[in-house]
């Protein structure tokens, strides 16, 4: 028998894994067992496939691109991805995304051919089982629809072939409507550090999706004759849309202007996956704990008291940065609605200091 055989647990954020090692005709022979948590039995797994490495039943692809036969769903990744490059105006990253961490694993050794209603119908049900929103499902199957709709056109299948995955049985989605209470804003400033108190407080008056709060700097901050006025960086996805500027309410301009002159950003850096575990853990350790509250349903505040003190649509849709074909005319004359801007965040002002006011009780219904 080969070299000895070595096998390392490890914990993730899924559990905890094996890594297995050993030397085999002169290679080291790596991989991970993900599937147990028992220690013994991995060890058992692990010698099964060394048995078979030495025994020459099994083989490990050298370190590199998967590759698929030709006419396999796997195989037309390549020609995909030019696809969307092609297009210019098309988000790469994220359909890619979808591509190479749920389809390609799930179906890349299937032939085109050979895809059926079955598969999408298989992939629903687990999807749904591992907990996905409908949203999300949603735009898993449409990136698989778009994916085989290409393979057609580029005759990877028979002739006036159908797509198998056209009307495969979606959920109704259902829009999140979750705003957080006057109560829940008091638990968070109270219980939260100060830098997330800044993040909250930016959340309500600079109404920008979270990925955007947590890289604001003072370097797209400038100032005009009416104050101070926000531009987000460039986007680097089409899907999303974002303010093309914005100005600065008190609450906002007082923040910026309190950063030392050695450090522009706001955040210092503060990654998105340690972001949302202090989320996380300040709503957990608020009295009483707050339950199913995104800090993305902050930004659904302001919109909130935006809708309250009437603001005309157009311009929420400007604060909020939301793409809709509905506003595309007002973006076409924005020097017009400056003024209405200027007012809009004023609004959102006076509101997040009622908000965040301990004295304040908000009026029952």
């Amino acid at each position: 028998m080969s070299g000895a055989l070595s096998v390392t647990p490890r914990k993730t954020k899924h559990g905890t894994v094996h890594d297995v090692y050993f030397r085999h005709e002169n290679k080291r022979i790596r991989f991970t067992i993900a599937d147990t948590d028992d220690y013994q039995e991995a060890v058992k797994k692990a010698e099964q496939i060394r048995d078979g490495v030495v025994a020459g039943r099994l083989a490990f692809r050298e370190k590199g691109a998967r590759v698929y036969a030709a006419g396999t769903f796997g195989a037309f990744r390549k020609m995909y991805a030019k696809e969307l490059e092609a297009e210019q105006l098309s988000d790469v990253a994220r359909p890619l995304g979808i591509l190479d961490r749920i389809l390609i694993p799930r179906w890349g050794h299937v032939p085109f051919s050979e895809l059926a209603r079955k598969h999408g119908v298989d992939l629903l049900l687990d999807l749904r089982r591992e907990k996905y929103q409908e949203q999300g499902i949603r735009r898993i199957i449409n990136v698989a629809r778009r994916y085989v709709t290409l393979a057609i056109r580029h005759r990877l299948l028979p002739p006036n072939t159908s797509n198998p995955l056209a009307d495969l049985p979606l959920g109704q989605y259902i829009a999140r409507d979750r705003v957080a209470s006057h109560e829940e804003v008091q638990q968070l400033l109270l219980t939260g550090s100060t830098r997330m108190q800044t993040a909250i407080a930016l959340a309500f008056n600079v109404p920008l999706r979270q990925e955007l709060i947590l890289e604001m700097s003072r370097e797209h901050v400038y100032r005009r004759a009416d104050g101070l006025w926000y531009r987000p960086p460039k986007a680097p996805t089409v899907i999303k849309g974002r303010p093309l500027e914005l100005p600065l309410n008190a609450t906002a301009a007082a923040i910026f202007e309190a950063l030392p002159l050695e450090e522009p950003a706001v955040f210092g850096g503060w990654k998105a996956d340690k972001f949302r575990k202090a989320w996380r853990r300040l709503c957990k350790n608020a009295e009483p704990a707050i339950d199913d509250l995104h800090f993305h349903d902050l930004r659904r505040n302001a919109g909130a008291a935006l809708q309250e003190a009437r603001v005309h649509p157009g311009i929420i849709a400007l604060i909020l940065g939301h793409k809709s074909t509905a506003v595309t005319d007002i973006y076409k004359t924005f020097d017009s609605f400056r003024p209405d801007l200027r007012h809009a965040v004023d609004v959102l002002d006076a509101a997040w200091r009622r908000l965040c006011d301990p004295t304040q009780h908000p009026q029952e219904e």
